[in-house]
């Protein structure tokens, strides 16, 4: 049988192979391999935990040449960060920010092509690498949430779902609500009709921030409760326990509206919790600097002015540390104190 209709069986309709190859290597793997917390090979190399280490200290230079070493060399662990912080410009700090966009590219990606090549193209036999390929297609459906669920990468799971639901991607709308994420069945809700609203309404409790998402009805003061009793709201609580922590329910309002995205708040965190588990994550400076940043990337470098001056009078603290965020990724002229921008 053909390679294109091999897959096109598994997969449940006819696509091209390029399309399901990703989830392919996933479904060929031992069932043990999706049991609980994956593992990614290249991981317990004493090189990438120190890697790892610097990159948590945001150390980023020496960190991330030692991981495009290891990566170049075939290290599989090495290869999954390089790609995931590729393309997540809130996990890129100060100094990957500001590196020359040739320099960026062989830093963090395969040779190929006009700009490099994603690592994910070498991780076809590795499980996460393997889903995260899929979900560069269009024709990837929920199967992947199911695979990243599985694999223990429930950020990734969530951030799946927000792309899935911004594509509109039909199988959605069949989508048993009991196999994913607590956290994320009110994506379900939108364009559903009565039926399935009926389905749907007993995993959205009564008076969680969920319906009042689904209802437009969010309450400003009851966000700290919300965001306390969600493991969502972790990103929001590492930040504001860490800096602010005597203005914590007006500093946590203030990230989520400053946010201004329950579904970005569901993409925050660790990129591998195979490598970094998401607790350990937002314990380090790169984590919360990645909260920090997304915030800051909601609005221009006009609009963040803006809303670190409307902040102050929300929380002074949060406009304090948005505003050192904010100067970090200001460029300076070599030789120069003065900032071009930000």
């Amino acid at each position: 049988m053909a390679f294109s209709l091999i897959i096109s069986n598994l997969c449940g309709k006819p696509v091209r192979a390029l399309a399901c190859a990703g989830l392919i290597c996933v479904a060929f793997l031992p069932a043990a391999a999706l049991d609980g917390q994956a593992t990614v090979p290249g991981s317990e190399a004493s090189e990438m935990r120190l890697a790892i280490e610097q990159w948590l200290d945001d150390d980023e230079e020496i960190a991330l040449t030692s991981m495009a070493s290891l990566a170049r060399d075939g290290n599989p662990a090495a290869r999954l960060m390089l790609a995931l912080i590729d393309k997540s410009p809130p996990l890129q700090g100060p100094w990957l920010a500001h590196l020359p966009r040739e320099e960026r590219i062989n830093l963090l990606r395969q040779p190929g092509g006009l700009s490099g090549r994603s690592w994910l193209h070498a991780l076809t036999d590795q499980p996460i690498g393997a889903a995260w390929l899929s979900l560069m297609d269009p024709v990837t459906g929920p199967e992947v949430v199911m695979t990243l669920q599985e694999l223990g990468e429930i950020r990734a799971a969530r951030e799946a779902m927000v792309m899935l639901v911004a594509r509109e991607h039909p199988d959605l709308r069949t989508l048993d609500p009991a196999l994913v994420d607590p956290e994320v069945v009110y994506l379900l809700w939108r364009g559903a009709d009565e039926d399935r609203r009926a389905t749907l309404a007993p995993f959205l409790p009564e008076g969680s921030m969920q319906n009042a998402l689904i209802s437009g009805a969010v309450d400003p003061a009851r966000l700290p409760d919300w965001l306390a009793e969600s493991v969502t709201g972790a990103p929001l609580e590492a930040i504001c326990s860490e800096f602010c922590a005597e203005t914590r329910d007006s500093c946590l309002s203030g990230a989520y509206l400053a946010l201004a995205s329950h579904n970005a708040l569901l993409t925050l965190g660790s990129p591998v919790e195979a490598l970094i588990p998401q607790d350990r994550f937002l314990a380090h400076p790169r984590g919360r600097g990645s909260v920090l940043r997304r915030i800051l990337q909601t609005h221009d470098a006009r609009g963040r002015r803006a809303l670190i001056s409307q902040m102050r009078e929300h929380d002074a603290c949060l406009a304090d540390i948005l505003e050192t965020e904010a100067a970090r990724y200001r460029y300076r002229r070599p030789g120069s104190d003065a900032s071009n921008g930000d």
